[in-house]
């Protein structure tokens, strides 16, 4: 699942630089190379993962931050896949649908930086979780005006819940 998530990323990036030449676009583009070692190093280390825990249960988490990092794009589909209806985590998307007809995100990126187990259950866990954002620049379309959003570390728990046999990110707090 890893890996298919990697090359996903890797075409997404390939896909967005090439939007970025086609529009003329004066910002230099990574190479495959370069790419592949950005996407090893944003991954948490291994020691942030419990080793005591169900591996499953700890995907909806690193999905979620993965698809934060799309959303930065304006692509919000994997976002919004990411969790169940309801979840506290999706008012992200909501927030970012907002920004996108008017203003441009530049740069930014989520990082996991550890994952520390609350509560276990065979159905359930809690996970308290720290996410670095890192500086993002919000452009307005209109007037060309920037704001930055400062870097930021974000420490939230996320439940999971086994549903169907399958690990779901249910909700926040």
């Amino acid at each position: 699942m890893m890996i298919t998530r990697r090359a996903a990323l890797l075409l997404a990036v390939c896909a967005l630089a090439g939007c970025a030449r086609a529009e003329g676009s004066t910002l230099e583009t990574q190479t495959i190379s370069e790419t592949q070692t950005a996407v090893v190093e944003e991954e948490p280390p291994i020691e942030t993962i419990p080793a005591d825990v169900d591996p499953d249960s700890i995907e909806p988490i690193i999905s979620y931050v993965d698809a934060l990092n799309i959303a930065l794009t304006g692509d919000l589909f994997a976002l919004k896949d990411s969790a169940l209806p309801g979840c506290g985590c999706l008012q992200i998307a909501d927030r970012l649908a907002e920004i996108f007809p008017s203003q441009t995100l530049i740069g930014g990126h989520y990082q996991l930086k550890y994952i520390h187990l609350l509560s276990d259950s065979p159905t359930a866990k809690e996970f308290e979780v720290l996410v670095h954002r890192s500086d993002i620049e919000k452009i307005d379309k209109q007037s060309r005006k920037s704001v930055v959003w400062s870097e930021i570390e974000i420490t939230t728990i996320f439940i999971v819940k086994k549903i169907g046999g399958v690990w779901e990110l249910s909700d926040t707090r």
